[in-house]
């Protein structure tokens, strides 16, 4: 949501994934949701797997797409249409970054975090095959990279997949919005940085709290307050995630369904 217009909206859509489609891209409204532009389309087969707004300059903006396809019995993530566009008229247009630092093969799944502690700087979770060779062609190595510069140059920071875990999962960092060089990584675990990416630790005992990490907010005005969502539901944290209180939800998890041999089946 843009911070100071309720009405504008930005939404990734990664599509149902199963089928090539149109309905994949970046789609904005400035109307509240009654009607949408779909103003960001790379193919049928590419969404968008995360979203960040200059924290400086709301007509800035970075998308992460991720070209994703899935069937019963496989998924292929990655291709030529991953890759990190760019903004600066509010959504309207978009340009993939190339070059400059960035990997040139193919790519998967891209996380991105900015934070107003340093609003240059721009990280960048992407998911790449570790330089194994997939298919006989060879493929990217690295694991984050980081840009000072609002996304001109980049560097390699690290190549751990610690930070991304199972990277077509999970796959997604968040910066402190007091400073930007403390990182919050969310895999089955959480791990975090003190040093821009450089090194990390894995969190435990009590600044563990759950498994299975998906969404992290801060609190823009207080970096010591966050909120975190896993498997285990909700967590809060108001010492830096030094600690957490759970917090108990009426809801569940439908994880497995099974069918047996009569007919008609049960």
């Amino acid at each position: 949501m843009h911070p100071n217009n309720p009405n504008l909206v930005y939404v990734g859509a990664l599509g149902h994934a199963y089928a090539p489609q149109k309905e994949r891209g970046l789609f904005m409204s400035d109307d509240g949701g009654i009607s949408w532009k779909h103003t960001l389309y790379i193919d049928d087969n590419t969404g968008i797997s995360d979203i960040v707004m200059d924290p400086n300059n709301s007509r800035v903006l970075f998308a992460g797409a991720w070209q994703l396809k899935l069937k019963t019995w496989i998924r292929v993530s990655g291709g030529p249409g991953s890759g990190i566009f760019k903004s600066t008229d509010g959504g309207l247009s978009w340009e993939k970054l190339k070059d400059n630092g960035l990997p040139k093969k193919d790519l998967g799944k891209i996380a991105l975090a900015m934070t107003p502690a340093s609003p240059d700087r721009l990280y960048a979770l992407i998911e790449t095959g570790d330089g194994v060779p997939v298919n006989g062609t060879i493929t990217e190595s690295g694991e984050l990279w980081r840009s000072n510069d609002g996304g001109s140059e980049w560097t390699l920071v690290n190549h751990s997949r610690d930070l991304g875990g199972r990277t077509a999962y999970y796959n997604n960092c968040r910066v402190t919005p007091d400073d930007a060089d403390e990182v919050f990584f969310l895999t089955a675990g959480i791990s975090r940085s003190l040093d821009g990416g450089l090194t990390y630790v894995n969190h435990s005992g009590r600044q563990r709290s759950g498994g299975d990490y998906h969404d992290l907010w801060f609190d823009p005005a207080n970096g010591d307050r966050l909120i975190i969502g896993n498997d285990q539901g909700v967590h809060i944290s108001v010492n830096r995630g030094q600690s957490y209180r759970a917090i108990e939800l009426p809801v569940g998890q439908m994880y497995h369904v099974t069918a047996d041999n009569a007919v008609p089946y049960n």
